[in-house]
């Protein structure tokens, strides 16, 4: 009696345990468990008191009340796997209704018995045992309702078997959890039926549960069998577009979809059992000599005529901290490299345009400067001192001058963004550009230390364009110092010099395209260059102390060189 306490006090733990696990969402998965824990919980207790108390009315009684339980385990164990497997959940939910009418029967007719007698004949005490045991004469609607409710509970058990065959962990594993659970009370139940040995007057089945909530209490602790539900292969794995793989530890195919299937142009037969790197052919290796850690990488793959291009990425699959195998995914990127090559090309076409553009107009402009030079050669005296003349020809070659550089400055920006931004030293490339103004007369101090930013790949014409432009607009620069600190999530690179400093409301301007002394263009670039990866610039000097820009890179986007 104690031991069928427990199984009560054990099925109602778990439904409670499901309930607390699920009530955020109405899962018809969940609550075909929490209906079977609660109906095994009262099939046991009603049991255990049939069998503790002597009275044989008493018997008869909690005997029927336990069909409370039985009744609808049968229904709500089918309607469990149905759900877990996703085989015949369409139709599951469409008859779940016409299902229970049977139970509701059931019930109906195990608390009108005295009247017509059609599921128990008569009832009798056997007292010759250690304790008296209640025997019943089963009626004709006993074995319609017996073969009913072993129809249901051997189609669930055959669901949990296909799972426990097709999965791989840790669904293979919840599967073979619960098909142990399911096949103890069944064998106890077929030993009552077939009246074998001591179970001829004693129905072990409630005992069984015992073991059952035993199992399914473990699997839930354990493996999280109440935590993972895996969802219907057909309506998810096998409309997937991308390719689906799951392979063993040595890198068997287990399991493949139908995109992955057409991918390689084989059939399911073909492909389960083989090694994975020989699933496309030879020379394409998917795993090659990978650890069991998870990547990523892009693949080329033939498929008739057509090359395709996939991302291939790998994650390693886990019961606990065990590797049960590795789930390789294919997602299509075709399209998607098609419109990059095209960029590509569109970009060269543009570029070698630009170039050709940009060397015809610079001899032409040379060509300008060379008559120009060559008409104030000609010129006679009194026509060269002339202020007018003088001044247009001042005028003209500036003209020249601001002419040339702003097609130097396009091919600065033309190269803006072309290539992908890398990891840089600050303090290295600062130097680099440094480099260029040794012997100018200008003394500078770099910060030495182990930062990197992710960066344009001109992002030492940043700096180079910070120490020209603190040159020619700062009148009697000698120093610049150049450090950076960490704030908050951020870092802050800082570039300093002793000049003149920029006023107020200069200092947003200077930003903008064409405002300076010169051509304007230099800060332009250097906000161009620094925000593709997120960085931002201003200037926060003091007129008259020497300017001082700070460039605040954001979280992400710096790191210490030691953490690679």
């Amino acid at each position: 009696m104690g031991v069928l306490i427990l199984s009560g006090l054990i099925s109602t733990l778990l439904a409670i345990k499901a309930y607390k696990a699920f009530n955020s969402r109405s899962s018809p998965f969940i609550k075909h468990f929490i209906l079977i824990m609660l109906c095994m919980a009262l099939w046991s207790v009603n049991y255990a008191f049939e069998i503790g108390i002597v009275d044989i009315e008493y018997k008869y009684i909690f005997a029927r009340l336990q069909y409370m339980g039985i009744a609808f385990v049968p229904v709500a164990w089918f309607l469990f796997a149905a759900e877990y497997s996703g085989e015949y959940r369409q139709f599951a939910r469409k008859y779940e209704k016409i299902l229970f009418i049977f139970p509701c029967i059931t019930i109906l007719l195990m608390l009108t018995n005295s009247i017509h007698g059609l599921y128990f004949g008569d009832f009798v005490l056997d007292p010759s045992g250690e304790f008296p045991i209640l025997v019943l004469d089963h009626g004709p609607f006993f074995w319609t309702f017996y073969v009913y409710s072993f129809v249901l509970i051997m189609l669930g058990i055959f669901l949990f078997f296909k799972q426990f065959v097709n999965l791989t962990a840790p669904h293979g594993t919840h599967a073979a959890i619960a098909l142990t659970a399911a096949c103890v009370p069944v064998l106890g139940n077929i030993l009552h039926i077939a009246r074998i040995g001591p179970f001829k007057f004693l129905d072990p089945t409630p005992f069984s549960f015992t073991i059952t909530g035993l199992i399914l209490f473990w699997g839930a602790i354990q493996h999280e069998f109440l935590n993972i539900i895996p969802v219907a292969r057909e309506s998810v794995i096998e409309s997937m577009n991308d390719g689906y793989i799951v392979v063993d530890l040595s890198n068997s195919i287990v399991d493949i979809n139908k995109a992955a299937l057409e991918l390689a142009g084989k059939v399911s037969k073909e492909a389960l059992g083989k090694n994975l790197n020989g699933l496309f052919g030879e020379g394409v290796e998917i795993l090659g000599d990978s650890s069991e850690g998870g990547f990523g990488r892009e693949i080329s793959l033939k498929s008739g005529l057509e090359t395709k291009f996939f991302t291939i990425s790998v994650s390693p699959l886990l019961t606990k901290n065990d590797a049960e195998g590795k789930l390789v995914m294919f997602h299509d990127i075709t399209e998607i490299y098609r419109y990059q090559e095209a960029l590509k090309q569109a970009n060269k076409k543009i570029n070698l345009m630009s170039n050709i553009t940009r060397h015809d107009i610079l001899n032409q402009v040379n060509v300008l400067s060379g008559y120009t030079a060559l008409i104030s050669e000609v010129l006679p005296p009194d026509v060269k001192e002339d202020r007018r003349i003088s001044k247009y020809l001042r005028n003209l070659n500036k003209g020249i001058e601001t002419i040339h550089s702003q097609i130097i400055f396009t091919k600065d920006y033309q190269e803006l963004g072309v290539v992908s931004p890398t990891w840089q030293s600050i303090s290295s490339t600062v130097k680099e550009a440094a480099f260029a103004f040794s012997g100018q007369g200008v003394k500078f101090s770099i910060e030495d230390n182990d930062l990197e930013i992710y960066g344009d790949p001109l992002l030492k014409k940043v700096f180079y364009n910070l120490f020209d432009n603190a040159r020619n607009h700062g009148d009697h620069v000698s120093e610049i110092d150049v450090s950076s600190h960490v704030a908050g999530e951020s870092v802050v690179i800082e570039v300093k010099d002793n000049g003149v400093g920029v006023s107020p409301d200069m200092k947003e301007l200077i930003f903008e395209k064409s405002v300076g002394k010169n051509t304007g263009l230099g800060l332009f670039l250097v906000r161009g260059i620094l925000s593709i990866t997120g960085m931002e610039i201003t200037e926060t000097g003091i007129e008259g102390e020497g300017a001082r820009f700070e460039i605040r890179v954001p979280s992400g986007n710096w790191r210490r060189a030691s953490s690679q």
